[in-house]
């Protein structure tokens, strides 16, 4: 669970840092405080459900990017 909050946390960061966005263009965009966005970035508070489905939708992304680390390519086995 830990390494989940981690990803999201990590996740989160580089979606808003990708665009050039400060913490409060992004609670503009997503509708979520500025104080809850720097504590989810910082990994001390773990968003609701809503909250995330807040946050996917503000930056356009699906709310699995948040949930859903990428599994490595496993080599094909012929």
């Amino acid at each position: 669970m830990e390494n989940l909050a981690r990803f999201l946390s990590t996740t989160l960061k580089q979606l808003r840092q990708q665009r050039g966005w400060s913490l409060s263009r992004l609670a503009e965009a997503t509708g979520v405080s500025k104080a809850m966005l720097g504590q989810i970035e910082r990994n001390e508070s773990s968003p609701t459900v809503a909250t995330l489905w807040k946050i996917a939708t503000g930056l356009n992304v699906p709310f699995s990017t948040f949930i859903s680390p990428p599994q490595p390519a496993t080599p094909s086995v012929y």
